[in-house]
This record gives structure tokens, C-alpha cells and sequence, in this order.
């Protein structure tokens, strides 16, 4: 009887744990520094993590808590704590900067989310799941997206395709209910090198070019 119960509430808060990630998503796009923009990500795999254990707890997986537990060390603390010591190394101004204004990217946002809800809504009996994550994972693809071209940036690029992998990670956990645990830690690892890789590539901007600012790379252009 408990452990029905426990499920049902899981289901529910299952169910419900979309709308804190349509609010990540508007926050990220309204924030104006890059660190508000690493903790939101934090905050968001967090709440992935939520999701794979009540989707675990649901079909009695074990795979899946051993997977929720390398999302939280790698996405929740790893990658926030290394993203964070590059911004507290970089000697540059911690603004995001954007070709689009706050409101007007928290605008764009909102239309990801309604875009999202209709380009879902025809699949979701023949995928299954629940019709707000399958929309919440299509926004945070297509809000990454978003971020990647328009911040200017380098930090928020990196920013951008992690959300961007929440999304692709959310969608998988929606619809087939969580891939193999060896796919997961390669993607994890794959995941965690393209990190360490593009920080690398973010200190060689500033040290050649003495800003993080991708779009001024267009005048190399020959």
C-alpha cells in the first residue's frame, strides 16, 4: 500500500516537475550574468535528476538511480564547479551579452514553449509519456539552440548546448523511459570532454584576442 503510494505521488510530481523547467528556461533567457546562467542550469539538471528517480522508482530500475546519481555528480556539481572557476579566472566582464534584449529573449522563450506544446502534441499517443515533459524537452532543445546563436559570449555558448543536452537527455527519458547505462556514461564522458575542450578554446579567445565576444571573430574573415 505504501509503495503504491509512493508511486503515485512520484507520477505526480512526474507529472509536474515540466513547469520548474519551462521556468529555468525563462529565467536563463532573462538573466544577465553568466553565472545566474550556470546555476540555472544546475538547478534544471537537478530537476532531471528528480525525474530519472521517480521514472526509476516507477519501473523498479536500478540502472536508472545509478544513472540519476552520475547526472547529479557530473551536470548538478561537476560542470557548474568547472564553468564557475572559468568565469572566476577570466579577466573579463561577467555580463551576458546578446543580440536580443532580456525581454525580448524572454519573449522568443515563451514562443519556444507554445511552439513546443503544438509540435508535441500529435506524437504524444504514439510516443507515450506526458505531453508537458515531451514539450518541456523540445523547449530546452530548442532554447539551447536559441542561446547558442544568439549570445555572443563563448561561456554562454557552452552554456547553450548544455541546455541543449538536457533536452536531448529529458527527451530520451520521456519516451523510452532511459537508455542503457553504458550510453549513458559515454555520453556523460563525451559530454564532460566537449566541456573541458571548449574551455580551453574560451582561454585561448581571451588570451589572443583579449575578449570572449564570438561575433567580432567575423572580421577574420578574408
Amino acid at each position: 500500500m505504501g509503495l503504491g503510494l509512493f508511486e503515485t505521488a512520484a507520477a505526480k510530481a512526474l507529472a509536474s516537475s515540466g513547469v520548474f523547467l519551462f521556468m529555468t528556461v525563462l529565467l536563463i533567457a532573462a538573466a544577465k550574468r553568466i553565472s545566474t546562467c550556470i546555476a540555472l542550469f544546475s538547478v534544471q539538471s537537478l530537476i532531471i535528476t528528480a525525474q530519472i528517480i521517480a521514472v526509476s522508482r516507477m519501473h523498479h530500475s536500478t540502472e536508472g538511480f545509478l544513472i540519476a546519481g552520475l547526472v547529479l555528480v557530473v551536470k548538478v556539481i561537476a560542470i557548474p564547479y568547472v564553468l564557475y572557476r572559468i568565469v572566476e579566472e577570466l579577466e573579463a566582464p561577467h555580463e551576458v551579452s546578446s543580440s536580443t534584449s532580456s525581454s525580448q529573449s524572454v519573449f522568443i522563450a515563451a514562443g519556444l514553449i507554445l511552439l513546443s506544446f503544438f509540435a508535441v502534441r500529435p506524437y504524444v499517443g504514439v510516443l507515450g509519456g506526458d505531453q508537458a515533459m515531451l514539450a518541456a524537452a523540445v523547449a530546452l532543445v530548442l532554447t539551447g539552440g536559441f542561446l547558442m546563436v544568439s549570445r555572443k559570449k563563448a561561456l554562454m555558448q557552452v552554456v547553450g548546448l548544455l541546455v541543449l543536452d538536457n533536452g536531448i537527455f529529458l527527451a530520451a527519458l520521456t519516451t523510452t523511459f532511459g537508455m542503457p547505462l553504458v550510453i549513458e556514461i559515454g555520453i556523460v564522458f563525451d559530454l564532460l570532454m566537449g566541456v573541458f575542450l571548449m574551455g580551453l578554446f574560451v582561454f585561448r579567445i581571451r588570451d589572443t584576442f583579449d575578449h570572449l565576444d564570438v561575433s567580432k571573430l567575423r572580421r577574420l574573415r578574408g
